[in-house]
């Protein structure tokens, strides 16, 4: 029951879809692109496989250019899409998509397998005259090159079942508009190439920086080897010093008793030598008298 309701509600999407929407096939294509001016200047060389192939035109926007402005090309130019970067490319082709068709734009395979990415619509919507304008970003690792006038971006075509108005904001557009130009000029674009560098200087200046401190922990350890080294000194210095100071000052005392006691003993002896003689003296004068 389950499975019969999904296939009936998948087939009335898809009748739906293709009673909406049917693709034209070259035949188609060409008839209608030859009886109408819907694609100017136009090419019958340029239809292939049910797609008629734009080509790049007189303007781009890149935003690692400097200053960051729209640049007119030359015949044959070429450009320089680096990785990680963003383009506006305008077509050298103006489009008049008629009312009861709806147009669908892509890349080349070719172009896109390099890496070149369309971030901008996909679809054209009826009624829309001007020249097409796609964003697009390079993801692939290498610079991706391209030239005014070659060939890049396929537009298929589809009936509606109905006429469309077209209500939007870029009817008769010949010029690439400021707004994208202003939306991508914001800041620098954060690139995988610029992260890359960036991180690059970082493991650099980390390098840098440990080896910086390390140079200084050396240097304060060698100052602290030495600081000991010259404060052991300093302390045996002073012990040394205080040793001989301390034997001079006992020295000193130990003369000096020893002084004192040589000047006692001398005093003492010539109290004794004196006393001696005294007495010595008054012998003789006893004997004298008798």
């Amino acid at each position: 029951m389950i499975f019969l309701q999904i296939y009936v509600r998948k087939s009335y999407i898809q009748n739906f879809y293709f009673s909406v929407m049917a693709f034209l096939g070259t035949k188609n294509l060409l008839q209608l692109l030859k009886g109408a001016d819907i694609i100017t200047p136009f090419n019958q060389d340029r239809i292939k496989n049910g797609s008629y192939e734009l080509s790049l035109g007189d303007q781009v926007f890149q935003t690692d250019t400097k200053p960051r402005s729209v640049k007119s090309l030359n015949s044959g130019q070429k450009i320089h899409i680096e990785p990680g970067q963003f383009a506006l490319l305008l077509t050298e082709e103006t489009v008049k998509i008629p009312k009861d068709k709806i147009a669908f734009i892509s890349i080349k395979a070719g172009i896109k397998f390099k890496g070149l990415v369309n971030v901008s619509g996909f679809h054209v919507d009826p009624g829309f005259e001007g020249k097409l304008l796609f964003s697009v970003y390079n993801a692939g690792p290498a610079t991706i090159v391209l030239s005014r006038g070659s060939r890049y971006f396929p537009i298929w075509f589809a009936d509606l079942n109905e006429s469309q108005d077209y209500v939007g904001t870029h009817d008769k557009q010949v010029n690439i508009p400021n707004e994208p130009v202003e939306a991508l000029s914001q800041g620098e674009i954060a690139s995988p190439s610029v992260l890359s560098a960036r991180i690059d200087d970082v493991k650099h200046m980390k390098t840098k920086i440990e080896w910086a401190v390390l140079a200084i922990l050396t240097l304060m350890i060698a100052l602290s080897v030495k600081f000991c080294t010259d404060a052991n000194k300093l302390k045996e210095a002073v012990d040394y010093g205080y040793k001989k100071k301390t034997e001079e000052i006992i020295h000193d005392s130990t003369y000096k008793k020893m002084q004192s006691g040589i000047n006692i003993l001398s005093n003492k002896i010539d109290s004794l030598i004196k006393v001696t003689t005294q007495r010595s003296d008054s012998t003789k004068h006893n004997k004298v008298r008798q």
